[in-house]
């Protein structure tokens, strides 16, 4: 189950955690991050990359059908590339593909990925994007593959209704073997307390998205249900508009943290079944984590302070104005998301207390209006570095940056992340990170409240689930893997 509408199949639309979670069944890439972040060999056999970090030779798999019975070879690996890196098409991964010079065919199953320059990230971020088929893909465009998808996964696509559920068949001939399961499908049910329900009485044998937080712990106690509790790499934030007159201004984005009782949240909200956000990166990050950065207390007088000095006045009906503009705006949540609503809810008396006047919308894609620039402000979980371990986190800090919900724009920032994916020494990387770290905190391109404990359960009818789990999301890349005994 997943708590809101899949609107897109295509492989360049796999932000959202319900949606990867079928399109991961329906395609493959050419290596994969498992559940403990370790890196899998897909589509590829074999890659090598040079000394100097400028070439990586890929060997393709010569025993891969398409869905529709067409065989894949590396002119498909060129083309998908390709395509991400065309502007034309104004992809969201594009920048996992910015340090891309060229993709040259040596033959059909071996290929040189040229690099204009080396890129530490390319083997977690652009070698992990999803296939699509050459013959397919030219001819339907993004659109078509979007709706009628066709991959080289273990499941093919049965019946799609975006609001309501996926459907998806056992591939027969996929190249690891026929799945065990006939089909796999994702049914939307927006309200957490009856994914809940379905989970109690196995309605449902999985749930994607977390419910309520009490009612997940009391799940980890059910005895019919496998329970794995992982921390989370996406922190739950606010994504606001920074060319808004209200957020342009970065007193008022810090006068916003400040204003927050982010420990009373946690505890209130998720029962502390969570850990307060520093920056961008989760501390579970250890090799990344920077924990000496600015730090952003409940403090509602220097939230006064900071809204004062930034030009923001009480007006006589108690709401903040400057130079004509009242200090309001929207904020937007997921229909039916009985998780983040209270949160929303709970932000919105406190920042009603330093003088905002804050409005609440439910929508379908609240990502969607927040990407296109419509959105004033959201609350999602979304990853801002830190993807299959990854720390570069360009698409969504970078100027223009696919995912830049924030439309946020600094010069020092745009180069800290270009020169972060062009180290390719360790030492070097983890100085630059932490200096990224450093100025988000600064900056507060996004209000980052905490990284949650994530749950993931099963039906004990579910069987072939790993023992060790450290991502429970990365789990459902393994479907092929699962059977079931009644």
């Amino acid at each position: 189950m997943g708590h809101h509408s899949i609107d897109s199949l295509h492989p360049d639309d796999t932000g959202q955690t319900v949606a990867w979670a079928a399109i991961t069944q329906i395609h493959d890439a050419l290596v994969a991050v498992d559940e403990n972040y370790e890196i899998e060999l897909e589509l590829a056999t074999d890659y090598e990359v040079s000394d100097d970090g400028l070439e990586v030779h890929v060997t393709v798999r010569d025993d891969v059908l398409f869905h529709d019975g067409e065989e894949f070879n590396a002119e498909d690996v060129k083309y998908t590339f390709e395509w991400f890196m065309d502007d034309d098409n104004a992809a969201i991964s594009s920048a996992d593909f910015v340090s891309v010079d060229s993709v040259e065919l040596e033959d059909d199953y071996n290929l040189r990925i040229m690099m204009a320059e080396p890129d530490a990230s390319f083997l977690r971020r652009g070698m992990t994007a999803m296939i699509v088929p050459e013959h397919y893909h030219s001819e339907v465009g993004y659109d078509g593959h979007s709706s009628e998808p066709i991959g080289t996964g273990p499941f093919m696509l049965a019946e799609w209704n975006p609001d309501d559920f996926t459907l998806l068949e056992a591939f027969e001939d996929h190249w690891r073997g026929r799945p065990y399961a006939d089909e796999f499908e994702v049914r939307i049910v927006p309200e957490g307390s009856v994914r809940v329900l379905e989970l109690e009485t196995g309605g449902a044998d999985t749930s994607i998205w977390v419910a309520g937080t009490d009612d997940e712990v009391r799940l980890t106690e059910e005895p019919h249900l496998t329970s794995y509790v992982t921390a989370s790499l996406a922190v739950n934030n606010f994504p606001m508009n920074n060319t808004r007159p209200q957020f342009d201004d970065v007193r008022v984005r810090q006068a916003l943290m400040f204003a927050l009782d982010r420990d009373q949240m946690i505890e209130t909200a998720f029962v502390g079944a969570a850990v307060k956000a520093t920056a961008n990166l989760a501390p579970t990050l250890d090799e990344w984590y920077e924990p000496d950065v600015a730090q952003y207390d409940y403090d509602p007088d220097r939230a006064i302070e900071l809204l004062e000095e930034a030009g923001w006045v009480e007006g006589d009906d108690g709401i903040r104005e400057r130079d004509g503009e009242r200090f309001e705006w929207e904020c937007l949540t997921f229909v039916g998301d009985e998780v983040r609503r209270p949160q929303a809810e709970m932000a919105v008396e406190y920042w009603s207390a330093i003088g905002a006047e804050v409005s609440i919308r439910e929508v379908s894609a609240a990502s969607a209006e927040m990407r296109d620039g419509t959105g004033d402000m959201a609350l999602h979980n979304w990853t801002y570095g830190g993807t299959n371990g990854e720390p570069d986190a360009r698409t969504v800090l970078q100027t223009g940056g696919g995912n830049n919900f924030n439309h946020f724009s600094n010069e020092e920032m745009d180069d800290l992340l270009d020169r972060g994916v062009a180290e390719v020494d360790p030492e070097v990387r983890r100085e630059i990170y932490s200096e990224v770290q450093k100025l988000f905190a600064e900056e507060v391109p996004t209000l980052f409240m905490m990284y949650w404990d994530w749950f993931n359960h099963f039906n004990e009818r579910i069987k072939g689930l790993p023992d060790d789990v450290q991502s429970g999301s990365n789990l459902y890349r393994k479907v092929r893997d699962f059977w079931i005994e009644e």
